[in-house]
């Protein structure tokens, strides 16, 4: 039978032999860890390209002001005798469905009721779907 504390010796002295980093570490003998020339250059070249990514995944939305912050363009029509919501919607959006349009001039207007003649509403420019 192998006697283990014998081959190892009792304060694990082999061990200490065969991995003295791990000794080190059990003891609290380590330092910080130094870098190489090579390896402080790229570490730094590596920080440079993370904030790099992070600037250019960032910036163009930053630059179009995409987001909910953003108002929507707009314009302001007056209303005109015999005009309805539905006429002005589809005058406004012509090819769209006009009942989401109606629902956003009454929104964006507080419409309450129904239009007066000069009455001035101000209108969100539809955004143009690309192909």
């Amino acid at each position: 039978m192998i006697d283990s504390e014998h081959l190892f010796e009792q304060n694990g002295g082999m061990i200490e032999q065969v991995f003295p980093a791990a000794a080190e570490a059990v003891q609290g003998k380590t330092g910080r860890v130094r870098l190489t020339r090579r390896g402080r250059v790229l570490a730094r070249a590596l920080a440079i390209v993370l904030v790099v990514a992070v600037f250019l995944l960032v910036a163009p939305g930053l630059a179009r002001g995409d987001g909910p912050d953003r108002p929507a363009p707009r314009i302001t029509y007056v209303v005109e005798p015999g005009d309805t919501l539905w006429s002005i919607a589809r005058r406004v959006a012509p090819g769209r469905d006009p009942r989401p349009v109606v629902d956003g001039l009454i929104e964006a207007n507080d419409v309450r009721g129904g239009l007066q003649a000069g009455q001035e509403l101000s209108i969100p420019v539809p955004e143009r779907q690309e192909r």
